[in-house]
């Protein structure tokens, strides 16, 4: 059953036109001959325009099947799946996908991996350049944009990986826990870029996180998913007013939510 976490009145279910993702009774099932596992069911949820979005969830609870079938690199066994007014039928340059692995292609520079969707789409080489300058500068890159995948640091690639994704306009970033890989201070360095952007791009993101503190910091809104199978338990108001300028400073408040997210993944 969903429940909201009041702060101090729940946000009302916004008009139809302000709704960039909406998602209704989403089911998915895997079936072989032998075996059946139903790996989501009736999940429900929306997403704004400009909205920052989380799931949050141990491994197992079906997030990131959500976010592929978001993306349309997974058909849905049930349910709708529309974003921007569309039913996702499959993958669209409409809809970028930041992976919690390394995906930049290592024989292209970080200026051509950038590029790299902007060539597809035909563009100038002149409007290539001034996209593709815009985001090196956007990520702190510009002084390694002919440098090799090989040549940087975790935290890099997945600054190339963002800035790839956003160079061609989507209107959606997908992003499956795109630190998780990383040290704990680089973590925290992307963490402050990413919220850094999405203020001045104003992307609609939808973000795949296991860790709490991540959640109540970058997001707006939090779905608490459980497992077996897996659908939502709650949806959190997570525009709490915790941090100013990227500091918290609002402990009693964090530790408060924090300590019922915790209550809810051990129920």
């Amino acid at each position: 059953m969903l429940t909201v976490l009041k702060d101090p009145i729940a946000r009302p279910r916004p008009k139809a036109e302000d709704i960039k993702i909406d998602v209704s009774k989403l089911g998915k099932v895997y079936e072989t001959k032998k075996n059946r596992f139903e790996a989501l069911k009736d999940v429900s949820f929306y997403v704004q325009n400009g909205e920052f979005v989380t799931f949050l969830g141990p491994s197992g609870c079906g997030k990131s099947t959500v976010l592929r079938i978001l993306a349309g690199l997974e058909e849905p066994s049930d349910g709708s799946v529309v974003v921007s007014g569309k039913e996702v039928t499959g993958p669209s340059v409409e809809r970028g996908m930041v992976f919690q692995s390394y995906t930049l292609f290592p024989w292209l520079t970080v200026r051509e991996n950038i590029e790299f969707g902007l060539k597809l789409k035909k563009m100038s080489k002149k409007e290539r350049a001034e996209i593709t300058d815009r985001y090196l500068k956007i990520v702190g890159l510009e002084r390694f944009a002919d440098s090799y995948g090989k040549e940087l640091s975790g935290g890099m690639k997945q600054r190339v990986a963002i800035a790839r994704s956003l160079a061609n306009n989507p209107d959606v970033l997908l992003m499956d826990e795109p630190f998780g890989a990383l040290d704990a201070q680089t973590k925290q360095s992307m963490q402050h870029l990413l919220l850094d952007i999405w203020k001045k791009e104003k992307t609609t993101i939808v973000f795949i996180t296991h860790d709490i503190d991540e959640a109540l910091f970058l997001s707006q809104r939090i779905y608490v998913m459980d497992a077996r199978p897996g659908r939502i338990a709650e949806e959190i108001n997570a525009d709490l007013n915790l941090y100013k300028d990227n500091e918290l400073v609002n402990v009693d408040k964090f530790m408060k939510v924090k300590k019922h997210i915790v209550s809810m993944l051990q129920h």
